[in-house]
């Protein structure tokens, strides 16, 4: 697969997955609210650093045999 084609690829599964990760912290939120408060801002802070790590391999999937850009 070309460089360019992997990238909308990805963009599309990253686009869907991050709806996908709103949807479950919005249903979360509100179970949550009853946490005590620091226990509800370690949530938040995992829920908005959280989507990153299981999106490395798509990261590293669409950057595989990327072309060189010289400056």
């Amino acid at each position: 697969m070309s460089y360019p084609t992997r990238k909308i690829v990805a963009s599309l599964i990253l686009l869907a997955f991050m709806v996908c990760w709103i949807i479950m912290v919005g249903s979360v939120g509100p179970i949550v609210s009853g946490w005590p408060k620091w226990a509800e801002m370690l949530f938040y802070v995992f829920a908005g650093i959280g989507w990153i790590i299981p999106n490395k391999p798509i990261f590293a999937w669409m950057n595989r045999d990327a072309p060189n850009q010289e400056d």
